[in-house]
């Protein structure tokens, strides 16, 4: 996430429902005359205004909405303290391109341009709240239009989820069999790629709904629990050069555009799967998914499993003695980690667990 997409989220969180900031608009839409709000310092503002009241007066909505009923703006300062000024007259320079019609959105859209500021503007007649900062531009959402598209976004995810759990199921067998192909690994990280990007969609509605967010917040966490990890071990199980550190991987694919997700080619070249006889032959397992799924197992132990005694193929095939001679794996774990490859041989239990 960029500095400026920051800036922008701050911006969202501080005019969600519940926030002071929300409260004084709320109060000005409700007096039906529209507004106008700057968010900036003294010395950022003052050169934009030509006339107006210097108030210096604690911030309130109760303030904010009487001082709206003046036609001009309302000057506040950045931590939102204190009032600065009141019907303002903003004079913005008359260069600066604006695509709005209305006067106070004209003013707000360029100013924002030019100092680079939150500027918010009330539409009289639609009564609609339209933020601004620098070139972007942002229409706050009704909270039951929110909690719709929020809900909606979460049903999808849902989808996704169980459809990962499905692809995950049948993909335990083909690992203990060889018979991975690198389009079964591209459905999967396909799968889980569209879920983080849906989630990051969803978080932008919950930073809108405020104190609103709660429950849809904690349904989320639900639905995405554990799906990065699931992530990060199927880059480690079948990328080609296994000292590339997976995070590497994972954050090149997460940089990936919505128009690369959709090509397997594309999803699988941060893997080192580019040649055309690569993306043909079967894909040997390392393991660390299947043996991160056997309870009381530390990724360390498994990782020196993996050096030790090789990859899944190899840990199937190995007796609990071989595998005791691993630091870290007693009689009990060796017993633990025969049993759970078993059964993960059939599919059961080779999902995320939850699932």
């Amino acid at each position: 996430m960029g500095p400026r997409r920051d800036v922008r989220l701050e911006l969202l969180r501080r005019t969600a429902p519940g926030t002071p900031l929300r409260e004084a608009i709320d109060r000005v839409v409700q007096l039906g005359r529209g507004g106008l709000i700057l968010i900036a310092d003294r010395e950022v503002a003052s050169p934009v205004i030509a006339a107006g009241f210097e108030l210096n007066a604690p911030f309130t909505p109760q303030a904010i909405g009487e001082l709206s009923k003046m036609d001009r703006a309302v000057v506040v300062d950045e931590d939102l303290r204190t009032i600065l000024y009141a019907n303002a007259h903003l004079v913005p320079d008359p260069t600066l391109p604006s695509q709005e019609t209305g006067t106070r959105h004209r003013v707000a859209e360029q100013i924002a341009r030019q100092l680079d500021r939150p500027v918010i503007a009330i539409s009289e007649e639609r009564r609609q709240v339209t933020l601004y900062l620098g070139e972007w531009k942002y229409e706050l959402q009704e909270i039951q239009t929110l909690i719709s598209q929020v809900s909606q976004g979460l049903l999808i995810l849902d989808r996704y989820r169980r459809e990962l759990r499905d692809l995950l199921t049948e993909l335990a067998p083909l690992e203990f069999e060889q018979r991975v192909l690198p389009y079964h690994v591209a459905a999967v990280i396909q799968r889980i790629l569209q879920m983080i990007d849906l989630e990051k969609e969803i978080k932008l509605g919950l930073v809108e709904l405020g104190m609103h967010k709660e429950l849809p917040e904690r349904h989320l966490a639900g639905l995405m629990r554990g799906v990065r990890e699931e992530l990060e071990f199927i880059v480690r199980d079948f990328q080609t050069d296994p000292s590339r550190p997976a995070e590497e991987v994972m954050e090149e694919l997460l940089g990936m555009s919505r128009e690369e997700l959709v090509n397997p080619e594309a999803v699988l070249k941060p893997l080192g799967l580019v040649d055309e006889e690569d993306l043909e032959r079967p894909l040997p397992s390392r393991g660390y998914r299947l043996l991160s799924k056997i309870p009381r197992l530390p990724m360390s132990v498994i990782e020196r499993l993996v050096q030790e005694v090789g990859a899944l193929d190899q840990l199937q095939r190995a007796n609990r003695r071989q595998l005791e001679k691993v630091k870290g794996i007693g009689e009990a774990r060796a017993r633990a980690i025969k049993y759970g490859l078993a059964r993960f041989k059939t599919g059961y239990a080779a999902i995320l667990e939850g699932f």
